[in-house]
């Protein structure tokens, strides 16, 4: 295995790591394709279940890119919904 493929298996394996530190499920798996449509990784609610859903057969940069992403984007949510403490004043 060359040394920048190990890298990227490395990188994807921290991603999903750092997911379920978040409470996310992270799949991999390959997603059926039927004539007229190609389907994408995606992120959907299982039972209350956060889970993101990895195309196992989409190149692993684009799946690093596209957890990457997801996880970027949950973590902004979280910190919109989060109260900024630095704006309330102590009287």
């Amino acid at each position: 295995m060359s040394q920048a493929k190990h890298r990227q298996e490395a990188r994807l394996q921290n991603l999903i790591v750092s997911a379920k530190g978040m409470n996310i499920l992270v799949r991999t798996e390959k997603l059926l394709r039927e004539a007229g449509y190609r389907a994408h990784s995606g992120r959907c609610r299982i039972k209350g279940q956060e889970v993101i859903l990895l195309d196992r057969d989409a190149p692993i940069g684009d799946q690093i890119e596209f957890l990457a992403g997801e996880l970027s984007q949950r973590r902004a949510q979280s910190s919109a919904a989060s109260p900024d403490n630095s704006c309330y004043e102590e009287t």
